[in-house]
């Protein structure tokens, strides 16, 4: 994402924050898993998962923005 910033054009950058709004729901996916195999506790996951939504919900905002035009 910090790489997308240094681009001159709206659409370069939001290529990027695509890229890192994908890469977040990978994680997302990974917490899941961890969750479901018992890797992490119940609390955890559900306190990183919210975490990770939060920054997936400002990377789609950021995105919708930088596309608006």
């Amino acid at each position: 994402m910090a790489e997308g910033f240094l681009r001159n054009y709206r659409t370069e950058k939001a290529r990027f924050i695509n890229i890192a709004y994908s890469s977040a729901w990978e994680v997302i996916n990974l917490l899941i898993l961890s969750s479901d195999l018992e890797f992490i506790k119940e609390d955890k996951y559900l306190d990183s998962r919210k975490k990770a939504e939060h920054i997936t919900n400002q990377l789609n905002a950021l995105y919708k923005t930088l596309k608006a035009d």
